[in-house]
């Protein structure tokens, strides 16, 4: 076949004319292309432009999360963090050869976030097993979804296509055995054959529950619990050479003998052992010593005052005359649920905090902020507006992020100084500032606190929305001031609040340079999506801007105890 200007040469077409021509058949040709790569470059770049960090609780190890990356709705976790579930992987080229669940298969790996990956779900479809992502997270739940459930004359048999771990305990009053399958899920096609006296359900989205009515409190030491894709069990009536025994337990049952396990129940405390171990300058220490404690203790924070501690497996109230012998804790509450317990500490002030799981023993650390004399008065604060110069930062729809974060970071600044702040800003125009530059202002003034205002994107997404205030890696003095700005910020923003997170969560390794740089207590605020429509809507309005700054100064006060959160 000829080319077109061969062709029209041929024919003595005029000049002018053959070059429309072959313009036309070049355009053309460069539009198939493009039809023809956009899948691809979509794919490279929701790979390569849209990764962010994730977690992978993967079936029983949930209380030990991998961390992974989130691409789309796909996740890659390194393939050296694979041997923790037992996964063996051998890499070639591209392809990876993997061994797990008793499973071998084929996938191809990536790199993403400089780590040779594999995906996850991809890979759990090749072994029978289900992924989803939490609401609102990006924390992945692996479950296997159970083939069947029988509980036949006195049989249990369960059978998953992947490895679950049978649980055993034992409740009274009434009495009855309860067996936890841990990585477990219930699903549509799960066969359930099940006799009266038991009872199945989902307890968590990662824990099947079977319930089993006796007429005493039965010995369990000897159900097998070592992880299985298929576990029985067989219950049959008591057998004793004791006559009187054998009559007074005729209807009791038992187990026949399984291979591993043991289990020892212990009476359980009458009231909830939370009491302080010791207490200083910087915070206080509280301790509890626990029975029936299943997995870790989780702990959040509804706003910066309040801190909830969720017990999973212990139902235990505080006693009548409770008080607990420390300044820094107003009032303690508990409240029982059908799975647990959860422990309320209201604080006196804005209160750093960390909880701790050894076995049956969980410490609170409560951690006292330096604040001086509690006032905003003669504070030294570094105000550091994002961007500037040649670096437009995130931008969308004719809007740049240093065209926001710079009148924000002004109103900031005016409203410190109203208050008897000493205000630094690291630029006032439209300049470049380098970020290490940035952090040598901050310490070089010696400020009290640093405060970066920054407008996010989604990389092209277009999917997230809300304010974020971020804090350095575990630092909790930081997150306390973090949570005070975050809370008061949205009351106000007009825009969904996503939260206090830590730089980590974008940067594993490094964190925020301004943030990892500086001396002080600083925070990173941002203020919401620039790619989002109803967000970019709402921040370019003087109303928000205005809002928003009142909130960040509101926020520092209430971290003082200059001010009290609403």
């Amino acid at each position: 076949m000829q080319t077109p200007s061969l062709e029209l040469a041929r024919k003595n077409v005029p000049l002018h004319y053959a070059f429309r021509v072959i313009l036309y058949a070049t355009l053309k040709g460069m539009k198939r292309l493009l039809h023809c790569l956009g899948p691809w470059m979509a794919v490279t770049a929701v790979a390569y432009g849209q990764a962010r960090t994730a977690d992978v609780l993967y079936t029983y190890f949930d209380d030990a999360p991998v961390h992974g990356y989130r691409v789309g709705e796909e996740c890659f976790v390194p393939i050296d963090q694979l041997s923790r579930w037992g996964w063996q992987v051998d890499v070639r080229a591209d392809l990876a050869e993997i061994k797990a669940e008793g499973t071998e298969f084929n996938l191809p790996v990536r790199t993403v976030g400089g780590h040779t990956s594999l995906p996850i779900r991809a890979a759990l479809a090749k072994l029978g097993g289900s992924a989803d992502w939490i609401v609102n997270t990006d924390t992945l739940q692996v479950v296997s979804e159970l083939t069947s459930v029988k509980f036949e004359s006195g049989k249990i048999r369960v059978v998953s296509p992947m490895l679950i771990r049978p649980k055993p305990f034992v409740l009274t009053g009434p009495d009855r055995i309860v067996i936890d399958y841990l990585g477990a899920k219930l699903g549509a096609k799960t066969v359930q054959v099940i006799e009266g006296g038991v009872r199945l359900s989902q307890y968590k989205p990662n824990v099947v529950r079977l319930v089993i009515q006796t007429p005493s409190v039965p010995d369990i030491s000897q159900i097998p619990t070592d992880p299985t894709k298929t576990s029985e069990l067989e219950l049959s009536e008591a057998d004793t050479e004791d006559p009187q025994s054998k009559a007074d337990q005729a209807n009791t049952t038992q187990l026949k003998p399984g291979p591993i396990g043991s289990a020892v129940v212990q009476p359980p405390p009458a009231f909830l052992p939370l009491a302080l171990d010791r207490e200083d300058d910087h915070g206080a220490f509280l301790t509890m010593k626990l029975t029936g404690l299943k997995g870790q203790a989780q702990f959040r924070k509804p706003d910066p005052a309040t801190l909830e501690v969720v017990l999973p497996g212990v139902f235990l109230d505080l006693s009548p005359d409770f008080k607990l012998a420390t300044d820094s804790v107003s009032l303690t509450r508990t409240e029982k649920s059908a799975t647990g317990t959860l422990v309320t500490l209201y604080l006196v002030r804005p209160l750093g905090a960390e909880v701790f799981t050894e076995g049956q023993n969980v410490s609170i650390q409560l951690l006292k902020p330096n604040v001086g004399n509690g006032k905003l008065l003669g504070k030294v604060i570094v105000v550091d507006p994002g961007h500037g110069g040649h670096d437009p930062g995130a931008h969308e729809a004719g809007f740049q992020e240093k065209d926001l974060t710079l009148p924000i970071s002004k109103l900031v600044a005016a409203r410190l100084a109203e208050e008897g702040a000493t205000v630094i800003m690291t630029r006032k125009t439209d300049v470049f500032i380098p970020l290490t530059d940035r952090a040598d202002i901050a310490n070089k003034s010696h400020a009290d606190f640093f405060i970066s205002c920054h407008i996010n994107d989604s990389g092209g997404a277009r999917n997230m929305a809300g304010s974020i205030t971020f804090h350095h890696k575990g630092n909790a003095i930081s997150r306390v001031l973090a949570e005070c700005i975050q809370h008061e910020i949205a009351k106000v923003s007009g825009i969904p609040n996503t939260g206090v997170w830590s730089d980590a969560k974008i940067y594993p390794n490094s964190g925020f340079s301004v943030l990892r740089n500086t001396k002080m207590t600083g925070v990173l605020i941002e203020f919401g999506f620039i790619d989002n429509a109803q967000d970019r809507r709402r921040m370019i309005t003087d109303a928000f801007q205005q809002a928003v700054s009142k909130a960040v100064v509101q926020g520092i006060k209430v971290y003082l105890g200059d001010a009290k959160t609403k």
